[in-house]
Order: structure tokens, then sequence, then C-alpha cells
């Protein structure tokens, strides 16, 4: 019963510490709960059955480890499960002519989000005035790579 015990504590702690490896890496709680179940069957083998029978169970543990290591390494088994598609699309950016300064036309509604045109760009714009309605005459204050930050043109600022 001892040795049955033994043998599937050991096991189900090298299968969680591969879980851990190749299906839930950065969790840790699966690897150290792997790691717990190989130490308590580590620790079972010297109180069950003597210093000999336990040290033979250690080197028996740390030569599995190596060789299961090395066969999940040889067999590339992390590339089996890893995605292989590649993101090669990019943020749509705000056109280069758009300056600072520049004046523009609400498109649509800005709550505070929404599109602008300036010159013969359609940019994303962040209001800075609050809400804007269509149709409205905004001012770039900012200009990012993904947007612009904009006010409401008023007759103050020089129209």
């Amino acid at each position: 019963m001892e040795w049955g015990a033994l043998i599937l504590l050991l096991g189900i702690g090298f299968v969680m510490v591969v879980l851990e490896f190749l299906v839930f890496p950065g969790t840790n709680i699966v690897g150290l709960i792997g790691v717990a179940c190989i130490g308590c069957g580590i620790y079972l083998g010297y109180r069950f059955f003597g210093t000999a029978t336990g040290h033979g169970i250690v080197l028996g543990t740390a030569t599995v480890g190596v060789l299961l290591t090395w066969y999940t390494l040889r067999t590339q088994t992390w590339k089996k499960l890893s995605l292989h598609t590649q993101i090669d699309s990019k943020v749509e950016g705000v056109d280069p002519a758009v300056k600072t300064g520049d004046t523009g036309i609400t498109v649509g509604r800005l709550a505070p989000m929404g599109k602008v045109r300036v010159g013969e760009s359609v940019v994303e714009a962040l209001s800075e005035s609050g809400y804007i309605e269509t149709n409205r005459k905004v001012e770039i204050l900012k200009v990012y790579t993904d947007k612009v930050i904009v006010k409401l043109k008023t007759e103050e600022h020089g129209q």
C-alpha cells in the first residue's frame, strides 16, 4: 500500500510540475503543489522504508526529473502547445501633416472621443472641452501617434 501511495504522490508531483511549465506558466501554484507532492513523497519514503530506501527514492526522483526535463526539451513539446501566429498589424496613426494649432471640423459628436477631419485626414480625437457636437470647429492642442487632443474653437481664439 505504501509503495502505491508513494508512486502515485511522486507521479502527481511530476505531472503538476510539467503542467506548470507547459500549460500554466506563471501561475506558480500548480508548480508549488507539484514540488510539495514530490517532497512529501520523498519524506514518506524515508519515514516508511528507512534511510537506504529513502536515498534510493531521492536518486530515482532526481533521475526521473532529469529524464523528464530532457525528453520535454528534446521533443520540443512547448512548440506543439504554443501559438504560432504573429501580429503584424500596426495602430492606425495620425497623418504627419496634422500639426498642433491646426483647425478641424468634428465628423461626429466628441463625447469626449470621436472623429475630426483635419484637411484631408480623419483622425481620432479627444476633447479637452467636454462634449462637442457634430460639424463644430476645433483646434488641435496636442498630436500623439494614435490621436489628437482638441478643444472647441471659439471666437476669442482668433476667428
